[in-house]
């Protein structure tokens, strides 16, 4: 009969740490929640810096590339004038 007692004991405790067990969970996940939502806010502002950043770079080298045209140009017109003086 003693060996009833115990395992009946043993049960309920074991039961109640279960639902303990169960109610930390649920506050962890509230926590996770939480979480969640402040790095989505954080990536967010974070995605639109980084837009500001790329189309900053973007114009930057636009203004390289015409700068690398208007120097090969420049330069292009330079050895035809040497060119056409030498051949004259």
């Amino acid at each position: 009969m003693e060996q009833v007692e115990k395992v009946n004991w043993n049960d309920d405790r074991m039961d109640r740490f279960a639902e303990q067990v169960d109610r930390r969970f649920e506050q962890v996940d509230k926590r996770f929640e939480q979480v969640d939502e402040r790095f989505d806010k954080f990536e967010n502002h974070v995605d639109a810096r980084f837009n500001r950043l790329e189309d900053r770079f973007e114009k930057r080298f636009d203004a390289l590339q015409h700068s690398m045209i208007y120097s090969l140009a420049g330069i292009l017109a330079a050895f035809a004038a040497v060119f056409v003086s030498a051949n004259f």
